[in-house]
């Protein structure tokens, strides 16, 4: 039981690290399928158009081709660790399923870009544009897959470290009101 949260610790700091590399404001929301009642379509448009650029400029898609290979990975690890003798089919499956779910990357691109739009200006989506493509901001765009990979490890042994002290305290204080697990 035990490996098991320690997978599902491990996915959801990954989930997270790769939410916070496309997209650190962003609300947990559908996007719209239309510009909101107080701004014109064109406006609108505009917005979600410098919104794209900005994304495409900071390399968003290259941090999700980079990111999802090795979240593969890691639970490839992690379900062999639960049956290690079904690790080539648990590869083989992995493989697949990241090769399918890179493909659907503008999907997610496109939910964010709205967000982007909904809450900076054209001006200001300009703005972090040309950062992006300033020489600090190439830099930026060059240290961040490292960055994001120490991130993930030091999230999912975070995540472990956590999940073990909830459990042991969380059994500790059952067990004082009568209930022994």
């Amino acid at each position: 039981m035990r490996s098991l949260k320690t997978i599902l610790a491990a996915f959801a700091a990954m989930m997270m690290i790769l939410g916070l590399a496309l997209a650190q404001s962003a609300p947990s929301q559908s996007p719209p399928s239309q510009p909101p009642p107080s701004q014109p379509p064109s406006i609108y448009n505009s917005r979600l158009e410098a919104a794209r650029e900005m994304m495409d400029a900071a390399g968003v898609a290259s941090q999700f081709d980079q990111v999802m290979p090795m979240m593969g990975q890691q639970m490839a690890q992690s379900f062999t660790t639960l049956k290690p003798e079904s690790a080539k089919e648990i590869r083989e499956v992995m493989e697949q399923l990241v090769k399918r779910f890179l493909s659907r990357k503008g999907e997610l691109i496109d939910i964010v870009a709205v967000f982007y739009a909904q809450a900076l200006t054209a001006e200001e989506l300009q703005a972090v544009t040309a950062f992006y493509r300033s020489p600090a901001g190439v830099r930026f765009k060059t240290v961040q897959p490292d960055v994001i990979r120490q991130s993930m490890l030091a999230g999912q042994r975070w995540g472990a470290e956590v999940g073990r002290e909830i459990e042991e305290e969380a059994r500790r204080e059952l067990k004082k009101r009568g209930v022994d697990l």
